[in-house]
């Protein structure tokens, strides 16, 4: 995705400034959608993976060895979607970096 693990801080004035119309509710209902749709999206992925990983006949282990390196390939899985940044914070740094609004 592109985003950092930690975001700098910064001013109200300006997610304002990069609102169409200057006004901080407008930036946070832009904020709050898009997060949503991060989420919507986010979601859409791990169910795509997760019915991947059903359909794949090779997962079904035959002995011990398969069926550890199922469980640290799923372990892997999981761990990157867990340490992914909130949604709410992806759509905070897209607002902080496209262009703003003239």
């Amino acid at each position: 995705m592109g985003v950092p693990q930690e975001i700098e801080a910064v001013s109200i004035r300006e997610l304002i400034r990069r609102s169409s119309r200057q006004n901080i509710y407008e930036v946070v209902v832009a904020i709050s959608q898009r997060s949503a749709e991060i989420l919507t999206e986010l979601n859409q992925e791990f169910r795509q993976k997760l019915e991947e990983l059903e359909g794949r006949d090779d997962l079904v282990p035959r002995d011990e060895k398969q069926m550890n390196l199922l469980r640290q390939e799923l372990s892997r899985w999981l761990e990157y979607y867990r340490s992914l940044p909130k949604a709410s914070l992806i759509a905070l740094w897209e607002k902080l970096h496209e262009p703003p609004a003239s």
